[in-house]
């Protein structure tokens, strides 16, 4: 096999067709699949393309994400049954650009290691970096073991869309290290605005990527005025979102995202809904326009307000939890710090561990030009550390550090560097990861499409009776826009986004036990379940919607939805 490939060779565009064909198959098998964050996104979409501009902007969702699912499923206007499916539709979309913003930053590493090669040629040095077709192939599996089952297709977030904003930035820094054209400078200034737009996080680490990327070239002529027009490009292109959300709360923010998962998960740690300020829990600050309580036994609340959604609490989380303060304390911080360091850690070194043995493989063949590399990628390792770090203090998901685990893999596979005793070594380790990781990618495809995956319920969920009862409800009289109340979890109750209807009002209990939700309503006395209707029905729900109870008594004057697990009754 040669050693260097172009850009249309054989090999690359097997490897595409088939990363194409894998993601279409993913995007297919969950494409009844449905998230609490997914179906805001669908909401905070819907009001963008409806022009209702105070809610197609808030300070948790970013809005380049829901956007473009708005302008999709509204122009579409697809019946319940396909609603879903043309989301995922356009999240392989997001897949597809991903892929190609990937293969942008691959071909970079491409050439900064041909440029190495050549220079250690000039300079009698006999050292290469390993075969392009090696660097290819363990690329596309990397990328493929990311995207698919980091990120996971079936899920309806941005992260893969942070996936691909994370290669653009890399790869254009890499290729303005190569060329550095004034033009190119602002596209870069662009690429990190863009991510900013598609998830507040990586504001933040833009300055962090402005900085590695000054002080790796800072030497060269005309690089501090190339990096000055990227960062006046990046300010300019991210100050319309800032001013839009510091208008809209009063204050300069770029984001409450993190601020609010801090207080949520680390301190005071507070529910992440229906929070009603420090009378519930000291010290969280003072709610400026919560939800309301009707009642606290059973716990009803309500909130038909300003924020027009399917379930609103969660569409625009800033807005109700508007007051809520973070406080840094040790003793929880650690306590974070005791769970995502750990998970971050088996991700990176128990996720792939073929590969993890691969790399060591070759940086022990490489020896010393494996450090050499890796100094002269340095702005790739520290974008990459950066990002795997800054969600080490609040909550670790492993879909939030897709982009960042691609990059730093990516980044130590370029570096490698071989002399003439042990390239064939080093091109054998390579196509033995390739050949288990891609194994392991094909044993993922097949637990996906069979529903037997090593952690149950890790894969996609169906929404299927969901859609069922969408359309009973509808039979019974519901029409879109209709105000309705559940009892139990709002923030999942898929039939009313299929349904178009609002929820208005909910029982939910504010422990982290579910199943406490619904349990106090069932086990309270007629009278106070008779109470309940009535307040239901003052904040205008015409029905309430709930699990039906495991005792066929309670549900007296309910009526089980045939062919799902809900019971609905209609409200006075």
């Amino acid at each position: 096999m040669p050693d260097r490939i172009s850009s249309q060779s054989p090999l690359e565009r097997v490897l595409l067709f088939a990363s194409l064909a894998l993601g279409f198959l993913h995007a297919w098998l969950g494409r009844y699949a449905m998230n609490r964050d997914g179906m805001s996104y669908l909401d905070v979409g819907d009001s963008f393309y409806r022009h209702d501009w105070a809610n197609a902007v808030n300070a948790y969702w970013s809005p380049l994400y829901p956007w473009t699912i708005g302008l999709v499923v509204g122009a579409a206007q697809p019946s319940p049954k396909w609603e879903f499916p043309l989301v995922h539709l356009v999240n392989f979309g997001v897949f597809v650009v991903a892929l190609f913003a990937f293969r942008f930053l691959l071909h970079a590493l491409l050439t900064f290691a041909s440029e190495r090669t050549v220079d250690a040629k000039t300079n009698n040095n006999d050292s290469e970096a390993l075969p392009e077709w090696a660097l290819v192939i363990l690329a596309y599996s990397i990328f493929l073991w990311t995207a698919l089952e980091v990120e996971r297709m079936f899920e309806v977030t941005p992260d893969l869309a942070v996936l691909a904003c994370v290669c653009l930035t890399a790869g254009m820094l890499l290729r303005l290290g190569q060329c550095g054209a004034l033009w190119k400078f602002a596209l870069f200034g662009l690429i990190l605005a863009l991510g900013y737009w598609t998830k507040a996080i990586l504001f933040p680490l833009a300055f962090v990527t402005l900085a590695a990327g000054y002080l790796w070239k800072r030497s060269r002529p005309g690089w501090g005025r190339g990096m000055a027009v990227t960062s006046l490009v990046f300010l300019c292109a991210s100050a319309p979102l800032i001013f839009l959300l510091s208008h809209q709360k009063g204050r300069f923010t770029f984001g409450d995202s993190g601020k609010l998962n801090y207080a949520w998960f680390v301190s005071p740690r507070t529910y992440w809904r229906n929070w009603q300020g420090q009378g519930e829990v000291p010290g969280s600050g003072t709610a400026v326009h919560p939800t309301r309580q009707l009642l606290r036994h059973p716990p009803l609340f309500e909130f038909d307000g300003p924020v027009a959604a399917t379930y609103p609490p969660w569409a625009d989380p800033s807005y109700w939890n508007e007051g809520l303060q973070g406080h840094f304390k040790l003793r929880p911080q650690l306590e974070v710090l005791a769970s995502t360091v750990p998970s971050e850690a088996r991700l990176l070194f128990r996720g792939r561990p073929e590969l993890i043995a691969g790399g060591i493989i070759l940086a022990l063949l490489s020896g010393q030009l494996w450090l050499a590399g890796l100094r002269e990628l340095w702005p790739l390792v520290v974008m990459s550390m950066a990002g795997l770090s800054i969600y080490l203090p609040l909550l670790e998901h492993d879909r939030h550090l897709g982009g960042f685990v691609l990059l730093v893999f990516l980044t130590l596979i370029a570096a490698v560097r071989l002399r003439p005793d042990f390239r064939k070594a080093g091109a054998c380790v390579a196509f033995a990861v390739f050949l288990v990781m891609a194994l392991g990618t094909a044993d993922y495809t097949v637990r996906v499409l069979t529903n037997h995956l090593a952690i149950a319920g890790s894969g996609p969920n169906s929404t299927r009776q969901d859609l069922v009862a969408a359309k009973e409800l509808r039979s019974m009289g519901a029409r879109p826009g209709d105000k309705v109340a559940v009892i139990g979890d709002g923030a999942s109750a898929y039939w009313a986004r299929l349904g178009k209807l609002r929820i208005v009002t909910e029982i939910m209990d504010t422990s982290m036990d579910r199943n406490q939700d619904s349990k106090q309503f069932w086990d309270a006395p007629e009278e106070v379940q008779q109470n309940v209707y009535h307040m239901m029905a003052q904040a205008r729900a015409k029905l309430v919607v709930a699990s039906c109870p495991p005792c066929p008594a309670a549900t007296l004057g309910w009526e089980k939805i045939a062919g799902t697990p809900y019971c609905v009754r209609p409200l006075p």
